[in-house]
Parts: C-alpha cells; sequence; structure tokens
C-alpha cells in the first residue's frame, strides 16, 4: 500500500508540471481539464493493469502451489494403496491354501471310516519290517511289538499322530492368519479365524474322545462345524477369489 501511495504522489507531481506547462502554452481551461482527465484515465488503468497482472500472478503460484501439494498426497495415497494391495496379493493365496490345508487334515483326523495296516495279523517279522517304515518311537514300537492287542496299540499311536499332524496344520494356519492379516480386509479376516477355532474346538472333542474313550462320543463342536464350518468355508472362498480377481473384472 504505502509503495501505491509513493507511485500515485510521482503521478501527480509529474501530472502538476504538465498541467503547469500547458497553461503556459495557452491552451483554454476545457483543453487543460480534457488533457488532465486523459492523462490521469492513463495513469489508472495501466496501475490497474499492473495491479491485476500482480494479483494474477500471485494466484497463479497459490494454484501452482497447491495443486503441486495435493498431486504429493494423491501420489502418496497411490503409493500405499499400491503397496497395500501387492502385499494382500502375496500373502492371501498362502493364508488361504493353509487354512485349506488344516481343514483337510482336520477332516481327514476326525473321519468316521478310517483304514488301517492290520497289524494284528502280521508275524513278528513282518511287523518290525512294517514298524521301521512308520515315525513311530522305538518306545512305541516296543509297546505295540509287546501289547497283547497290537492293533489297537498301533490305532492308539497312530491316531496321536494325525493329531498332532492335523494340529499342526491349523497353527500353520492360525500364525499365517496372526502375521499377515493386517493385509486382509476385516471382514474376510473375522471370518477366517472364526473358521480356525471351529475347527480347533472339533479337533480337541475328538482327541478327548479317543484319549479317554468317551461314551456316547461328545459330538458338539463336530455338528457346529459342519453346520457352521462349511459355509463359512465356502463364504471365505468366494471372498479371496473376489479379492484377487477384482483388478480383472473391475470397470475403469
Amino acid at each position: 500500500m504505502e509503495n501505491y501511495w509513493q507511485q500515485a504522489w510521482i503521478a501527480w507531481e509529474w501530472g502538476k508540471a504538465i498541467l503547469a506547462t500547458l497553461m503556459l502554452t495557452g491552451l483554454g481551461v476545457t483543453a487543460v481539464v480534457g488533457t488532465a482527465y486523459a492523462f490521469f484515465k492513463f495513469l489508472g488503468e495501466k496501475w490497474i493493469s499492473q495491479k491485476f497482472a500482480e494479483r494474477l500472478e500471485a494466484y497463479k503460484a497459490e494454484q501452482t502451489r497447491e495443486l503441486e501439494r495435493l498431486r504429493h498426497k494423491i501420489n502418496g495415497v497411490f503409493d500405499r494403496t499400491k503397496r497395500l494391495h501387492d502385499k494382500e496379493f502375496e500373502v492371501l493365496p498362502d493364508i488361504w491354501a493353509k487354512i485349506v490345508d488344516a481343514r483337510d487334515w482336520a477332516g481327514s483326523y476326525m473321519a468316521v471310516f478310517k483304514q488301517y495296516a492290520d497289524v494284528g495279523s502280521m508275524n513278528d517279522s513282518d511287523l518290525d519290517e512294517y514298524l521301521a517304515t512308520t515315525r513311530f518311537s522305538e518306545g512305541q514300537k516296543r509297546d505295540i511289538r509287546n501289547a497283547s492287542n497290537r492293533q489297537n496299540a498301533y490305532v492308539r499311536y497312530f491316531e496321536r499322530y494325525r493329531h498332532a499332524d492335523a494340529m499342526d496344520k491349523l497353527r500353520e494356519a492360525s500364525v499365517s492368519l496372526s502375521k499377515h492379516g493386517i493385509f486382509v480386509v476385516p471382514e474376510v479376516r473375522e471370518d477366517m479365524k472364526a473358521l480356525i477355532d471351529l475347527i480347533h474346538s472339533a479337533i480337541v472333542e475328538h482327541q478327548i474322545n479317543d484319549e479317554h474313550n468317551v461314551h456316547p462320543r461328545m459330538r458338539e463342536a463336530a455338528d457346529k462345524l459342519k453346520a457352521e464350518g462349511e459355509p463359512l468355508f465356502r463364504k471365505i472362498e468366494h471372498a479371496v477369489i473376489d479379492r484377487l480377481w477384482e483388478s480383472t473384472t473391475a470397470e475403469v
């Protein structure tokens, strides 16, 4: 503002000098006034144009800075979103595969009808040869050889290994979900956790039935897994497919 008044004062001093000169030339008052009006109109328009140009440049600079800020923010959001989606694509198939394994191994462990080697009908030589191919410890092999009912002893140890295998697969799925679940959408993550919990309860129930020879056998957890687990498994499967294939079917 101070600069404006300085410029106006300079223009006024120049204007007075010009008017004085015009008066000395003998021009009439009307001519002098007209000339003065034209002069100050010219100065005013020039000043307005200059101020408009300055304001316009300032506005352009401000808009450029704002656009740059928005561009940086959008790029940051896009970069984080891409990284998140890339990580989801990496971990989601792995978590899903481990859940499928856990479900299948649990199903094998809890199956009603199972097949076992007929160790009860083997002679000592055949039994030793067969037991050498198993994972049983030497103590377990010795217990089977010395058991009055070799078949029952074999089945008991065999089922313990099946239980351990099923729990290992379930643990792998649970650990994978715990580690990488933050990259899975919340709804799918919660469904996965719910399914893992259902499978775990059913495995524990089945193990108690076997180890303690429970009669009648407990069925609550197994029935719940069948009633709720299968629909939940299919729901998760469809959700995983949708997440993995979403980018190929989304309209642009």
